[in-house]
């Protein structure tokens, strides 16, 4: 068999082979470049995710609730964090509790309610929306088969706005915290970033064995292009070269 028939019966098979998954990958550039990333996918037009600004005496107001929670295990962090009541500080334990809210106006904890949820998340909302649901979910199924919008959280509070977009707030069941807003232009966008990557559970690794194995298929099925493209080009040359000159008139 000759290079010639080899190299396109090579090209073919690899075509067969990594033809959809670069017809995907050419899909994927087209959205990303479509869609706005940040104000649309990133939903920087309609939410605001909320700033935390600890107030003045916080110190003395929150030390006795402060002590009293760090009997509870051995603290391994303390972050500030806004919550449907206000500024309090989320403490975090090496491996036991569940993390403890502690209110910085000194009050005593207790978890928000959904008129409480839908306040916060008012405030945090942007758009030209309004409210169309508040609900407590106890875990999210996936869209369009693979896209996991809270990545795996449970125990959520999820706002939903009635916006062209479909602007969703998603917070802590426990706590309340914001935790990410998501919209359809952020799902469809996940959903191509997943197949683009080839990583379709978890959305986040791009250097996985499948797109290795594609990468490397849709570099042998370039390769195999090209030397078609060259032999094509020889061919075409040696009979240029060997045909016989026009006869004068």
């Amino acid at each position: 068999m000759s290079l010639a028939a080899t190299t396109f019966k090579i090209h073919r098979w690899l075509g067969w082979l990594v033809g959809i998954q670069v017809m995907i990958w050419v899909t994927g550039g087209l959205v990303f470049s479509l869609l706005p990333f940040k104000a649309w996918v990133k939903g920087g037009d309609t939410v605001q995710p909320p700033a935390v600004t600890l107030p003045a005496g916080w110190v003395e107001r929150a030390a006795p609730a402060l002590h009293a929670a760090a009997q509870r295990g051995e603290v391994a962090a303390v972050a500030a964090v806004a919550t449907p009541q206000g500024p309090a500080l989320r403490l975090s334990y090496r491996g036991g509790p569940k993390p403890e809210i502690v209110p910085t106006d000194g009050e005593a904890w207790t978890p928000p309610d959904e008129a409480a949820v839908q306040r916060f998340a008012s405030a945090l909302y942007k758009g030209s929306g309004t409210v169309s649901a508040v609900e407590r979910i106890a875990e999210l199924p996936k869209r369009l088969g693979i896209v996991d919008e809270t990545a795996g959280r449970r125990d959520l509070w999820r706002v939903r706005f009635d916006d062209a977009l479909a602007t969703r707030i998603y917070l802590d069941g426990r706590t309340g915290e914001f935790l990410t807003s998501r919209n359809e232009a952020w799902v469809w966008y996940d959903f191509f970033w997943r197949l683009h990557i080839m990583d379709y559970a978890g959305g986040e690794d791009f250097n996985g064995t499948l797109l290795r194995i594609a990468s490397v298929t849709a570099w042998g099925l370039v390769a195999a292009g090209a030397v078609l493209a060259v032999l094509a080009l020889r061919r075409r040359w040696r009979v240029r070269r060997h045909r016989p000159p026009a006869a004068a008139n």
